[in-house]
């Protein structure tokens, strides 16, 4: 076997070893609270690149402008509301302006 042939071999292992690694902590991770998790998640996202979270994106198939959860639609429709009650107060304290 060549030098060449173990390097492979082991970087083979230790790309197991690693998978073995993760899944475990994927496990555990799924065992936790939710509250736990998120505790997980706010030590481990400071330490997440740009590239982490992209690839994340990907494997999870978020894009977005993906609306299939409905929450975004809400969240906006929320606002809208805001605003438009705020539209009503200007134009109110407008025409108070020009009295």
């Amino acid at each position: 076997m060549s030098a060449l042939e173990g390097n492979k071999k082991r970087k083979k292992e230790e790309a197991a070893q690693v998978v073995e690694k993760a899944t475990k902590w994927a496990e555990e991770f799924e065992k936790l609270s939710e509250d736990d998790q998120y505790s997980y998640l706010e030590e481990i996202a400071p330490r997440m690149s740009r590239m982490h979270l992209q690839f994340l994106q990907g494997i999870i198939g978020f894009d977005e402008d993906d609306d299939e959860d409905g929450f975004d639609d809400e969240e906006d429709d929320g606002e809208e509301d805001e605003e438009d009650e705020d539209d009503d107060d200007d134009e109110g304290d407008s025409g108070e302006d020009d009295k």
